[in-house]
């Protein structure tokens, strides 16, 4: 996801130089031809989890977390104020996937044990950004947004594989696994990965209107809410959401 959220951006800068700003204003200040405009969206994202779990528990020697596949649908609406200026909203339905591989040890119990949990999670996602359009490439719009989103988290499912290695009173070496599936939302504050619903972020993006109605753009997203379940009094873990979006669309 990160590869074609760079080359889109790279198509975009290629296509800079050869604009041509002769037959129309780069910046166009005039009113827009309508106040209102709707617009579809449909894409990829790929998503993954910044979290503070090395550096919090001792034990801990590898803590990995894996960017994986997922997609959105929805719409937005924009509120024209000028050709260059625009304020937009929408709803999107969000499928959001990652994994990771986690390994602690501790050589005073003499144990040693390794996790892999796979996430996916479906999130209602309200963005808000101020959107701001040049004409830059000739008969397209070149988009800029920045903003803010809140997601609300409707259901998930987190499947956990855990390996344990340790020994006995007797010093005998003995080996065990378990495997949960859990609903995402539903971990108690002492689990992995226990989340809350409520997500809220910075999303920042850049895209190109064409042919006045067709749409390609790339968001990135960075959840700002630590959406971790705490024990209070206990070590804070902090989990923020982060994702990119590669979004297709017609505007009608």
């Amino acid at each position: 996801m990160k590869k074609i959220a760079l080359a889109l951006t790279l198509l975009i800068a290629t296509l800079l130089p050869l604009t041509s700003s002769a037959q129309r204003r780069i910046i166009d200040t005039s009113k827009p031809d309508k106040i209102l405009t709707v617009g579809a969206r449909i894409g990829l994202n790929s998503s993954g989890m910044d979290n503070n779990y090395l550096s919090l528990l001792s034990d801990m020697i590898q803590n990995n977390f894996y960017w994986r596949m997922g997609g959105q649908i929805g719409g937005v609406v924009d509120l024209h104020f000028r050709k260059f200026f625009a304020l937009e909203t929408g709803v999107f339905w969000e499928l959001r996937n990652y994994e990771c591989a986690l390994m602690s040890a501790n050589y005073v119990d003499d144990y040693m044990g390794s996790m892999f949990v796979h996430s996916r999670a479906n999130y209602l996602n309200f963005p808000v950004v101020a959107s701001f359009r040049l004409n830059i490439i000739p008969q397209s719009v070149w988009h800029f947004d920045l903003g803010i989103y809140y997601a609300y988290g409707l259901s998930g499912k987190k499947k956990t594989h855990q390996y344990y290695a340790f020994s006995d009173e007797n010093g005998q070496l003995i080996f065990d696994q378990q495997i949960d599936k859990t609903n995402y939302f539903k971990a108690q504050a002492k689990d992995f990965l226990a989340v809350g619903h409520s997500d809220f972020g910075l999303r920042i993006g850049t895209g190109i209107t064409f042919l006045d109605h067709y749409f390609i753009g790339v968001y990135y997203q960075r959840g700002l809410k630590n959406i971790a379940k705490n024990i209070e009094g206990a070590a804070k873990v902090k989990l923020n959401n982060v994702n990119w979006h590669v979004n297709i669309g017609y505007n009608f």
